[in-house]
């Protein structure tokens, strides 16, 4: 399976697969993972994200929110030993999240914690199609790409200049769920 390469520049890179997977789990993943949504401190407010979610790996912390460790549920793992199969990439962790319905997003940012190795970043879709949107934190630049459901994207080394985003939508759109798997940095 061949990927289509929507941005390359240096070592950044985003690859794009719109069939990896070869059937959907999004009702699964749906009625499988213990989804919730947590509240945020945004500019010093706290808000209940626009989303719901759910965190499997090594202990995390981000917008205010501590996961606790947690083994990836046997879906997960399936899916993960996938993706690091095709990428030979060792992913130790997995954040969720269950995009409701076009009023579900989420803001713009970069997936840059410290005990995150932000250089190889995947993300898989079922459900829904939504548009994911990139800026670039230096010169503005803009990129977008609609995530096809058993789609795969591949972020590489695009964390510490760009940011992305889901935005909100009034155009109806179905329930989508996104997972994206990261290593987290352990002793």
């Amino acid at each position: 399976m061949n990927a289509i390469t929507l941005f390359a520049e240096g070592p950044q890179r985003l690859l794009y697969y719109p069939d990896f997977f070869s059937s959907s789990d999004f009702e699964r993943l749906k009625a499988g993972l213990p989804w919730q949504q947590n509240s945020i401190r945004v500019f010093g407010k706290e808000h209940l994200e626009p989303r719901l979610t759910c965190w499997f790996g090594p202990a995390y912390r981000y917008s205010s929110i501590q996961w606790p460790e947690l083994p990836m549920p046997p879906l997960l793992s399936d899916i993960r030993s996938q993706l690091s199969l095709a990428t030979d990439f060792p992913f130790n962790a997995v954040l969720a999240n269950y995009y409701r319905d076009g009023n579900d997003s989420m803001g713009w940012h970069s997936d840059n914690e410290p005990e995150m190795d932000s250089s190889f970043i995947v993300s898989a879709s079922f459900g829904g199609t939504r548009t994911f949107h990139f800026r670039n934190k230096l010169d503005g630049k803009t990129l977008k790409i609609d995530l096809l459901n058993r789609s795969l994207l591949i972020m590489q080394h695009m964390q510490t200049d760009w940011q992305h985003a889901i935005h909100k939508t009034k155009r109806p759109v179905h329930p989508r769920i996104n997972l994206t798997f990261r290593r987290i940095m352990t002793d």
